[in-house]
């Protein structure tokens, strides 16, 4: 017999035997009553838990096996992990291993400035660049996959058809391995992968078009099409506004605007208004750039108006209108500007190296974007949930108030989610901070060091280089360090902007 079935038929003796014992002294039984010392004899653990430490003590009784395993599972480990940061050489045994001190914290911050890592030791370059990655992760890519989760629950949580099969679909990739993620996103994304070959058949397409019509002709009307499309169905709308004299008036429309905003942004982008009319800073040429700061102002300033747009639209204010029309005469402006046979290069098709190409920003991007679509269903789940648990009396009395989408859910539906919403970032903080396991099939932190994430020293410093327990494990201390200041940080704000 095994130790494990061993143990299990002496637990089992125990509790047949000594509840037996118990009851027959507690309590007396007919024979006629066998079935109800079978049900007793069941339910001893309990009894017997509360008659020793009383019924407010049972809960912490159970609670104690758990607790146990997480002690020896978890804060033992983490315990070790501390210790081992104060010891060095490759050895396993604790005992075996050489006291050093606070060595391996000072050679990782043997650095002029830590916010320079080439001015650092080797160890403390890999690190502190495996840092400021990471940080820059968490900071791009924790609000993207918080916002996207949101709207992706608002929308699941609608009265829509197949709504099931859609969450489903979101929820999906959560139960893949982020390996396998991975790999399906570097076949898409490699030079000869899905992605490249799609926009080869596009430009192909495109080629020809531009061969009959001209690409500054076809362009510029497919762009003029859009953007006079979005723009009467913003003015026409959908929603109805009841006036005192009992007319009724259409409200433009929010998920038009949205479009039709992005087009004038887009078409302001091309076109770079500033740039063309000569204003602002000249570069190495003595051609005017539009910039200022290394930002382009034309962009900035369609940006903001989009965004003004937006809001009255919104909030149903009264220069919502006035906005359309001069949102669409500015990007009709903006169009004649534009040279479309520079914004769009119709020679030859490169092939482009997403995922390898340095100092584009792709590599960096298609991280975010794979690390979004693969968590991002298990957040929307949890927010769901927190949706779900909103009366629904609320919104039928926002409703009956003509309350606008935007306030009501500025008003009912973000307040009441605030709680769940908290989890949602501090799990979603803790989880980019562990990010691993899509870096290192992906990019392998490359190219050159621009995806090299913190966890990814740490692996690569215990296991796969010098295997240097000690300055890992001392990289890990920090690492947990950063994470505990962020996540305390994160609950204090979200708990006094929320008031919970």
């Amino acid at each position: 017999m095994t130790p494990i079935g061993l143990a299990a038929v002496l637990v089992g003796l125990v509790w047949v035997g000594y509840g037996s014992v118990w009851l027959l002294r507690n309590r007396s039984y007919r024979v006629t009553q066998a079935h109800h010392f079978l049900a007793d004899l069941i339910g001893f653990p309990v009894e017997w838990a509360q008659n020793v430490w009383g019924r407010n003590g049972v809960p912490y009784a159970f609670l104690f096996p758990n607790l146990l395993l997480f002690g020896l599972f978890t804060f033992l480990p983490l315990l070790l992990n501390f210790y081992v940061s104060f010891t060095s050489g490759n050895s396993i045994s604790l005992f075996s291993r050489p006291w050093v001190g606070t060595d391996n914290y000072q050679q990782l911050f043997d650095c002029d400035t830590v916010f320079e890592p080439r001015s650092c030791h080797a160890s403390g370059f890999n690190f502190w660049t495996g840092m400021f990655n990471t940080f820059k992760f968490v900071l791009v890519a924790v609000p993207v996959l918080c916002i996207a989760s949101l709207v992706t629950a608002l929308v699941v949580n609608l009265t829509v058809r197949g709504r099931g099969f859609w969450r489903a679909l979101f929820f999906y990739p959560v139960m893949l391995s982020p390996v396998v993620i991975a790999n399906i996103w570097q076949w898409v994304l490699h030079r000869k992968g899905v992605l490249n070959a799609t926009l080869g058949d596009a430009h192909g397409v495109v080629n020809s078009f531009a061969g009959i019509a001209g690409i500054d002709i076809l362009a510029s009307v497919m762009v003029g099409i859009l953007l006079l499309i979005t723009a009467e169905r913003t003015w026409r709308g959908g929603g109805v506004k009841f006036t005192t004299d009992d007319s009724a008036e259409a409200e433009p429309s929010l998920p038009w605007a949205s479009l039709f905003a992005g087009l004038v942004v887009l078409v302001t982008w091309w076109a770079s208004p500033l740039a063309a009319l000569g204003i602002g800073p000249v570069d190495a040429s003595g051609a005017a750039t539009g910039q200022l700061f290394g930002f382009d102002i034309g962009l900035c300033l369609a940006l903001a108006l989009g965004l003004l747009l937006l809001w009255q639209i919104a909030d149903r204010r009264s220069l919502a209108r006035p906005l359309v029309a001069i949102c669409f005469a500015l990007s009709m402006i903006a169009l004649v500007l534009i040279q479309f046979d520079a914004v769009f290069d119709l020679g030859r098709f490169r092939p482009v190296n997403w995922l390898v190409t340095p100092k584009t920003g792709w590599p960096f991007f298609w991280l975010v974007f794979v690390y979004t679509w693969h968590h991002m269903g298990f957040y929307m789940l949890i927010l769901l949930a927190g949706l779900q648990a909103i009366p629904r009396d609320l919104y039928e009395a926002a409703e009956m108030d003509a309350a606008t989408p935007f306030r009501t859910f500025s008003r009912i539906t973000f307040p009441l989610l605030m709680p769940t919403f908290t989890v949602v970032l501090v799990l979603s903080l803790i989880k980019a901070f562990q990010v691993f396991d899509e870096v290192y099939t992906l990019t392998g932190g490359g190219p050159g060091r621009e995806t090299f994430m913190v966890v990814q020293y740490i692996f690569e410093t215990a296991f796969t280089t010098s295997r240097n327990y000690g300055m890992a494990a001392a990289g890990s201390v920090i690492m947990a360090v950063f994470i505990a200041v962020f996540t305390l940080g994160q609950l204090w704000l979200t708990r006094r902007n929320s008031g919970i």
